[in-house]
């Protein structure tokens, strides 16, 4: 295919993302309202509740891990380029794509991630109280990942940006390790 084929897709796959990202807000914020009303009128929350907020934070998965694969999507690349293998042009263009959205897709996941929680920490049964701590924790990691992107970005243009990158991408494997124990895998 020839690359501008590929950038109309790909500029197709970006407004995706960008509409189903403000269905996700709406959700999310969906979500927080009838948990609150719910905690605040001490209503019992159903398993549709359960299900919908157990949703958000699937959403909230997929997301993140699109979020984090913009580093691996450029290592492919950059070793496809090497070698001149087919389809490099569609793994830069992806690239370019996770890139573009990549702040985007943070902030998603930071919001799904919140309503998620939220519900399940104000509605948690016994039998989940593991699963409810990891998630705080791995929250906490995630809100500090945000902090590192958001320094990163206001210092895009001076020296210190190497260490926030850094700092960054360390924050990134410790979340997704802390992520990967909230799942209990």
């Amino acid at each position: 295919m020839e690359k501008k084929k590929i950038e109309k897709w790909m500029n197709i796959v970006s407004k995706i993302v960008l509409f189903g990202g403000i269905f996700a807000i709406i959700a999310s914020i969906h979500s927080l309202s009838t948990t609150f009303h719910l905690y605040i009128t001490g209503s019992e929350p159903g398993r549709f509740n359960k299900e919908i907020n157990k949703n958000v934070g699937t959403v909230a998965e997929i997301i993140g891990i699109a979020t984090g694969a913009l580093w691996v999507v450029r290592k492919i690349w950059l070793e496809m380029k090497k070698r001149k293998w087919p389809f490099t042009d569609w793994i830069q263009q992806l690239f370019v794509l996770l890139r573009k959205r990549h702040i985007y897709l943070g902030i998603l996941t930071l919001l799904l991630s919140f309503a998620h929680g939220v519900y399940f920490y104000l509605f948690v049964d016994e039998r989940h109280q593991w699963t409810m701590y990891s998630g705080v924790v791995a929250f906490i990691s995630l809100i500090i990942l945000a902090l590192l992107g958001w320094r990163h970005e206001q210092n895009k243009k001076t020296k210190k940006n190497q260490q926030t990158k850094k700092a960054h991408v360390m924050f990134a494997i410790i979340f997704a390790i802390l992520f990967l124990v909230h799942l209990n895998l």
